[in-house]
C-alpha cells in the first residue's frame, strides 16, 4: 500500500482519539456525579478450560468476542475475527493458523492444526465459523497448544464457538442488512418456553450478494457472489431437578461463486498464449489459451477477470446434529457431548482464465525432425479447461466428562473422547468439449477405460479416521494466592484409506509413439492416451510398476488409473503443567508448559506421491502471561511465549533418482513472540482498545528441496545448497526461513464513544488493523509474499436501550486497501511468460446499513 494511504488509515483512529479528548471535560463532569455512573469494562465469562471462569482468571492466552462485542466491532465473519485477533491468520481456504502453526495442505489424510469446537463438539471444517453472528453467544480463541482438554488437532490452538441456547422467557430478534454489491441479508431467531420444563429455539438466515467482488468482464459470472441460507432448531429439557438435556439441529446451504473455503481467488500474471502445451499438471493437454489474442485484466486490477465460467462453491446435503446432557451430581457435574455432521462441498473454476469456449484445430510442426512423426493438425482441441474439487465428509464424536464443582481448593476434570470420520476428495482438471478425452487409448492404440468426466488429470482419496482419548486435569490452590495445574491426555489415532490417480494426455509428442507403432497418423490427429503408469511408474505397463519398489503397491483402479491402499496408526501423550499467582483480585500471573500433538498422516489426492506418509507433529510450548485490571476502567493482558515445534508436516518437492516428486515431510521450527490486548474506558461512554502481536518464526531443520517456482534458485532470498541436478534444478535449504502465515507484526487500534440520551444511545467507532508482510509457503520467494496492509473500518450505531430497534451504518475497508491473504505459484511450473501467480484477495470496500430489532 502507499505511504499516504497508510497514513490516512492511522489518522482515522487518531482523529477518533482526538474526538474523545475533546469530549473528555464534560464527560468527566458527568462521571463525577456518581461512582455508579462511572466508566466500566464488563467482566467476561468464558469456558476456555471447560468450566465457567472470568477471562481474567484463566491462565491461558484467550481472546473472546461476545455477540454484543461482535456487533460493536462489525466482526461478522471468520475473516474479521482473524484480522482483529493477535497471532491469528486465516487464508479464506479453510486454513486457520495461530502463532505460525497451521495447515500447509488440505490434501486428504492430513489434519488441521487449529481445532474448532461448536458447543464443545469437534468440527473437522472451519465452515461452522461461518454461522451467522445472531446465533452465536460467544467466540473464544485459545492460543497455544490445547492438547489436554481439546485433543490432537489443537497444536496451534482452539476456536471455541458457543451458540445461543433456549431461554425460560420468550424473546427474539430480527436482523436485516442492505449494502453495496447488491448485498442483503435477513436473520431471525425466537426462543422461549414450551412448558415449565421444556424450552425451544428456532431461527434462520437468508443471505445474498448479487454482485461478486471480482468483476468478470467475460461471459462468466463475478467471483464472490453469495447465495446462502441456514436453519437452526433447538429443544432443551429439564430431566428432573438436576439434569438438563439439549438437542440442536442446523442446516446450511451455499450456492456461491467462490472457491473452497470462500476463496476470493484470481490469477494476476500474463496469459501464456504461445506454448503448445500447458504448464505443470496442465502440461498433459494442449495449452487451452494457445492463440488467444486478449490479455488478463487482473494484471492491472486484481479485482477483474475475463472468463467464460463462473467459479462455484456449493455446500449441499449439510446436516449438523448435536446433543448435550448436563447432570448435577452434587459437588460434581457429569456432561455428555455428542455430535454428527455431514456435507458435500463442490467447487469449480476456469483454469485457463480466458473467455473462450469453442474448440480449435492447431497445426503442429515436425517436432522430431526426420523420423516417424511429421507435421500434422490436432483436431477438436478444447479452449476451455475447468478445475473441479469436491469434499464428501461425515463425522461423529462422543465425549463424556466429569468435573468438580464448588469453591474448594481443588478443581478437576476427567473425560473420554471418541471420533470417527469418513472423507472422500475427488478433484482434477477437465477439457470441455474434447470428445477424444472421453474414450482415451493406451500407447498400444487400444481403448482404455472410459473417462466420462473428460478430465486429463483426476485424483481422488478416501479416508476413514478413528480417534480415541482419555484426559484429566487438576487445579490445586495450594496457598491463598497460588494455584498449580497439571493435565494429561492419551490419544490413539487410526487411519485407513486409499489413493487414486489418472493421467490422460493429449500431447503432440505422443503422436511419435503412435507413428512408431505403425498407427495411422490420422488417428493421432484427435486422440488422448491414458498414460497413468508412464507418469507414475516411468513405464507403460502395470507389471513395470510392480517391478519398481517405489510403486510396487499400486494396482489398477476400477474405472481407470492406478490405486493404492494406505493405513497408519499413531498414539501420543500430551499434557500441561502450570503455576498461577494471584496476589490480588485484579492481578493474574501465570507460567505454563504445554505439550501438543497432531496425528501423523499422508498426502492423498496428490497424484500418487511416492512415500506419502508423514510422522506426527509435536510442540513443547512455554508461556508466561500477565492479566491485570486497574479499577474497572483499564484491562491489560500480555503473554510471552516460546515454542519448540518438532516435525511440522509440509509437502515438498525432492529428487528421487532420476525424477523429482512431491513428498510429505517433517521439518522443525522454533517460534517465539509477544502478545498484548488492552481496553481502557477513560471517561463515561468512551472506550479505547488495542492489540499487538510479534511473531518470530524460523525453520531450524529442512534440507534439501526444490522450489518449483524457482527451480534454479536465482531469486533473492533463496538458499541454494550448491547441489545442481541434471535437469538444471538446484536444491535449497529452508533453514532460516519463516513459517507461513506468520506476520512479524500485527496490531489493532480502535475507539468507540457512546452518547447516552436516556431511552436511546448513539455510538461512533473506528478500527484500524495492520498486518505485516508474510509468506504463503515456507519458501523465501517473492512470488509467495503477501505485502503488509492496513484496513480501516468505521461504524455508527443508534440503539434503543430497552430492547427495541438498533440501526447500524458500517463502512469496512474504508480506503479500499488491496491486500493478499496468500500468494502462490500454481500450477507448479514456469510458463513461457513467467510465473503463473495466484492470489487470494481480501474483501474490498463494503458499506451499508443493518437493522436489528429485539423483542
Amino acid at each position: 500500500m502507499s505511504k499516504s494511504l497508510h497514513l490516512r488509515s492511522l489518522l482515522a483512529v487518531g482523529a477518533s482519539a482526538v474526538a474523545l479528548t475533546a469530549v473528555a471535560q464534560p464527560a468527566l463532569a458527568q462521571a463525577a456525579a456518581g461512582a455508579a455512573a462511572g466508566p466500566t469494562i464488563e467482566e467476561l465469562v468464558v469456558t476456555a478450560e471447560k468450566r465457567e471462569q472470568s477471562l481474567q482468571d484463566v491462565p491461558v492466552a484467550v481472546t473472546a468476542y461476545t455477540s454484543e462485542r461482535r456487533t460493536l466491532l462489525g466482526a461478522n465473519t471468520v475473516e474479521d475475527i482473524a484480522r482483529l485477533t493477535p497471532s491469528l491468520s486465516y487464508t479464506n481456504n479453510d486454513r486457520l493458523s495461530i502463532r505460525g502453526m497451521g495447515r500447509l495442505t488440505n490434501a486428504i489424510g492430513t489434519d488441521p492444526s487449529v481445532a474448532l469446537y461448536s458447543d464443545g463438539i469437534f468440527s473437522n471444517s472451519m465452515a461452522d465459523a461461518s454461522t451467522p453472528p445472531l446465533f452465536i453467544e460467544r467466540t473464544e480463541i485459545l492460543r497455544g497448544p490445547q492438547g489436554t482438554l481439546y485433543g490432537r488437532n489443537s497444536i496451534g490452538g482452539t476456536l471455541n464457538i458457543i451458540s445461543k441456547r433456549p431461554t425460560e422467557d420468550f424473546n427474539g430478534e430480527v436482523r436485516g442488512t442492505y449494502g453495496n454489491y447488491g448485498t442483503w441479508r435477513t436473520d431471525a431467531l425466537v426462543r422461549g418456553p414450551i412448558t415449565d420444563h421444556l424450552r425451544f429455539l428456532l431461527g434462520g438466515s437468508l443471505e445474498r450478494r448479487e454482485e461478486g467482488f471480482i468483476k468478470n468482464i467475460g461471459p462468466g459470472g463475478d467471483t464472490g457472489a453469495v447465495k446462502r441460507w441456514m436453519f437452526e432448531a433447538q429443544v432443551e429439557a429439564d430431566l428432573g431437578e438436576h439434569a438438563v438435556a439439549r438437542l440442536r439441529y442446523s442446516k446450511f446451504d451455499w450456492d456461491d461463486s467462490y472457491g473452497v473455503g470462500n476463496t476470493l481467488f484470481n490469477v494476476i500474471s500474463p496469459i501464456d498464449t504461445t506454448s503448445l502445451t500447458g504448464a505443470g499438471t496442465s502440461a498433459l493437454y494442449y495449452n487451452t489459451a494457445f492463440g488467444y489474442t486478449g490479455t488478463n485484466p487482473a494484471q492491472n486490477d486484481p479485482y477483474k477477470t475475463n472468463t467464460n465460467a463462473t467459479a462455484t462453491g456449493k455446500l449441499s446435503n449439510h446436516h449438523r446434529v448435536q446433543a448435550d446432557v448436563t447432570w448435577d451430581l452434587g459437588g460434581m457435574t457429569l456432561k455428555y457431548l455428542g455430535g454428527f455432521q455431514t456435507y458435500i462441498y463442490d467447487t469449480t473454476g476456469d483454469n485457463d482464465q480466458t473467455p473462450r469456449t469453442a474448440t480449435q484445430d492447431i497445426n503442429i510442426p515436425d517436432l522430431d525432425g526426420p523420423g516417424p512423426l511429421t507435421a500434422f493438425t490436432a483436431r477438436n482441441v478444447s479452449t476451455d479447461a475447468q478445475t473441479f474439487y469436491q469434499e464428501r465428509q461425515k463425522w461423529f464424536s462422543n465425549e463424556i466428562n466429569l468435573s468438580s464443582d464448588g469453591d474448594g481448593p481443588v478443581h478437576w476434570i476427567i473425560g473420554a473422547f471418541q471420533y470417527h470420520q469418513r472423507y472422500d476428495q475427488p478433484q482434477g482438471i477437465r477439457a470441455v468439449g474434447d470428445t477424444a478425452l472421453l474414450t482415451p487409448l493406451t500407447l498400444a492404440g487400444r481403448p482404455s477405460d472410459p473417462n466420462p468426466r473428460g478430465a486429463f488429470l483426476y485424483v481422488d482419496g478416501h479416508l476413514e479416521t478413528d480417534s480415541y482419548a482419555g484426559f484429566g486435569q487438576v487445579d490445586w490452590k495450594f496457598a491463598p494466592t497460588w494455584t498449580l495445574t497439571g493435565g494429561l491426555r492419551y490419544t490413539k489415532d487410526e487411519k485407513t484409506g486409499y489413493d487414486i490417480a489418472r493421467y490422460v494426455a493429449r500431447l503432440p509428442t505422443l503422436a511419435a509413439s503412435f507413428a512408431a507403432a505403425g498407427i495411422p497418423l490420422a488417428v493421432g490427429q484427435s486422440f488422448a492416451v491414458d498414460i497413468t503408469t508412464l507418469q507414475v511408474c516411468g513405464t507403460t505397463t502395470l507389471a513395470g510398476c510392480a517391478a519398481n519398489p517405489a510403486t510396487a503397491n499400486l494396482f489398477a483402479n476400477p474405472g481407470g488409473g492406478l490405486r493404492r491402499n494406505l493405513a497408519g496408526s499413531w498414539d501420543a501423550w500430551s499434557g500441561t503443567l502450570g503455576l498461577q499467582w494471584e496476589p490480588d483480585s485484579d492481578t493474574d500471573l501465570y507460567l505454563r508448559y504445554s505439550r501438543g500433538y497432531k496425528s501423523g498422516g499422508w498426502l492423498g489426492s496428490n497424484g500418487l506421491t511416492p512415500n506419502p506418509y508423514a510422522a506426527p507433529e509435536y510442540v513443547n510450548a512455554y508461556e508466561f502471561g500477565v492479566k491485570k485490571n486497574i479499577g474497572r476502567t483499564l484491562q491489560a493482558n500480555a503473554a510471552l511465549f516460546y515454542d519448540d515445534y518438532k516435525g511440522f508436516q509440509t509437502p515438498l518437492t525432492v529428487p528421487l533418482g532420476t525424477i523429482t516428486a512431491s513428498q510429505f515431510l517433517n521439518l522443525d521450527a522454533r517460534i517465539w513472540g509477544f502478545e498484548f490486548e488492552g481496553q481502557w474506558a477513560p471517561i463515561q461512554g468512551a472506550q479505547l482498545f488495542a492489540s499487538y502481536s510479534y511473531l518470530n518464526t524460523e525453520v531450524t531443520r529442512g534440507c534439501c528441496f526444490i522450489d518449483t517456482a524457482d527451480p534454479t534458485a536465482v531469486t533473492a532470498g533463496a538458499r541454494p545448497t550448491g547441489t545442481a541436478l541434471a535437469n538444471g534444478s538446484r536444491l535449497q535449504s529452508l533453514v532460516g526461513n519463516h513459517l507461513p502465515l506468520s506476520p512479524e507484526n500485527k496490531f489493532t487500534l480502535g475507539a468507540n464513544y457512546t452518547w447516552d440520551f436516556g431511552a436511546n444511545t448513539f455510538t461512533l467507532g473506528a478500527t484500524v488493523t495492520h498486518t505485516g508482510d508474510q509468506q504463503s509457503t515456507i519458501w523465501n520467494n517473492p512470488i509467495y509474499a503477501s505485502p503488509a496492509n492496513d484496513i480501516a473500518d468505521f461504524r455508527a450505531i443508534w440503539r434503543q436501550t430497552d430492547k427495541g430497534l438498533t440501526v447500524i451504518g458500517y463502512l469496512k475497508n474504508a480506503f479500499d486497501e488491496v491486500a493478499y491473504q496468500s500468494s502462490l505459484a500454481n500450477p507448479t511450473s514456469i510458463t513461457a511468460v513467467g510465473y503463473r501467480q495466484q492470489v487470494i484477495l481480501n474483501f474490498p470496500r463494503t458499506y451499508g446499513v443493518e437493522l436489528q430489532y429485539k423483542f
